[in-house]
This record gives structure tokens, C-alpha cells and sequence, in this order.
């Protein structure tokens, strides 16, 4: 009876190992590559201003004492999303807040707000809520995010700046689009030169399991097919 039972175990055993090799392959193996198919844009900004920046970092030695907006080197972001996030680099620093603007492209007011600052440094999501006018399908849109060193705004605070595109999503973005985050959609994004939306859905799948080993590894690989080396260790915070 004994060995009736055993040999009964012993194939279920094997069909859930093999299950679960099956699931471990169909994870994606390949780096998620970004693929620019968008002219070029006006140069990737950084941090910095005549007033010198040791008055809002402390360290302005190393190579990501900047303010670093995370964008291909075009400078410009196409999203599907009608209120996206963007992520940026904020070193350590002594502001307590930012202001945050969105301009169209004859430069008419689109959404303006402050935001907190973190207190450590570290990748930051800086999403458009609710409340905001939502982004127009084909319109490109002129993102800053100034920093506010001392008790008001400045004209030459040190600022960022960034353009950002909203396109129209076929059946197959789409339908990723309202799919919660996951390897196969920001994958999805990346190829089809979606850069906000991809490097968005990996931030939230990193914050969500900050210790997975693969989600770091595509997070750096995408990174760094941008040019954001020195970006790719940095912190991710949270939202």
C-alpha cells in the first residue's frame, strides 16, 4: 500500500518541477533594450546655476551630485498614459521642496505645482495626480522641475529640464497599458521606443520587491542603455 502511495507522490513531484521550470523560462531572459525612433530634442539639462551648487548639494564633486532627469539622450519621453510619471535624480540636498511645471510648445501653461523633496538621495517619481489636465495625444510638452534653495524661487536656481510626448497606444500597448507592471510590459514599451512608461513600470516592480535580483538587473541594463551609468545604483524611494 505503502508503495501504491509512493509511486503516486513521486509523478506529482516531477510535474510540479516542471511546472516550475516552465514558469522560471518564460521570464524574460534578455535585457530590456531601449529602441529611439524620436528626433532629437534639446540636450539632456542638469542640475547647476551661477549661484553655485554647494548652496543646494552638499557634494558637488561626484558624478551624480546633478540633478539628472531619467531620459534617453534625445531628451524626450513618449508615454501612453494621459497623467505619467517621470523619475529624476535628486542628489542630497539642503532644499526642502521643488516646483514642478508642464509648458506646451508655444510655451501656454499646462500644470504647475510644488513638490516635497526626499532626505535622502535617490530616484524620485514625480507623477501628474488627478487633478491635472491630462496630456494631448501628438503635443509635445516641455517638463521643469526647479529647485528652491533657500525660502523662495530664484532665477537661476538650479533646474532640470525635459520634453515629454504623449502617442497613441495600439490594441497591443494598450491592453499592457492597463495590466499591472510586469517584465513583459516594460519590455513591450522599451521596444516599441516608449521610454517613460517602460522605465516607469520597472521603478514600480523594484519597489515592490526591492530585493529581486532580476528586476535590478534589467533596471540597471536599461539605464545604462541610455547613458545613465552613473544613475543605475543609485536608490530607487519610494513613491
Amino acid at each position: 500500500m505503502k508503495s501504491n502511495k509512493l509511486a503516486v507522490r513521486l509523478p506529482l513531484c516531477f510535474t510540479l518541477l516542471f511546472l516550475g521550470m516552465n514558469l522560471i523560462h518564460s521570464l524574460p531572459t534578455q535585457a530590456i533594450g531601449f529602441r529611439n525612433t524620436q528626433n532629437p530634442r534639446p540636450e539632456r539639462a542638469r542640475g547647476g546655476a551661477s549661484r553655485g551648487e554647494d548652496i543646494c548639494f552638499s557634494d558637488a564633486k561626484t558624478t551624480t551630485s546633478s540633478v539628472t532627469p531619467l531620459m534617453p539622450a534625445t531628451n524626450l519621453g513618449l508615454t501612453v498614459a494621459k497623467r505619467p510619471t517621470l523619475l529624476v535624480y535628486v542628489p542630497q540636498t539642503s532644499a526642502k521642496q521643488a516646483f514642478l511645471s508642464f509648458e506646451d510648445e508655444q510655451r501656454n501653461h499646462h500644470y504647475q505645482t510644488f513638490l516635497r523633496l526626499p532626505n535622502q538621495p535617490g530616484v524620485m517619481a514625480v507623477q501628474l495626480p488627478p487633478e491635472a489636465p491630462p496630456l494631448k495625444v501628438g503635443k509635445n510638452y516641455q517638463w521643469s522641475l526647479v529647485m528652491i534653495c533657500g525660502e523662495y524661487l530664484e532665477p537661476d536656481s538650479p533646474e532640470v529640464t525635459g520634453w515629454i510626448r504623449r502617442v497613441q497606444a495600439n490594441s497591443t500597448l494598450m491592453n499592457q497599458h492597463t495590466l499591472k507592471a510586469s517584465l513583459e510590459k516594460a519590455s513591450l514599451f522599451a521596444e516599441s521606443g516608449i521610454w517613460v512608461d517602460s522605465v516607469s513600470t520597472l521603478a514600480d516592480l523594484r519597489r515592490a520587491e526591492p530585493r529581486n535580483s532580476v528586476y535590478r538587473s534589467h533596471w540597471e541594463e536599461l539605464l545604462q542603455s541610455v547613458g545613465l551609468n552613473a544613475i543605475a545604483n543609485q536608490p530607487l524611494l519610494n513613491k
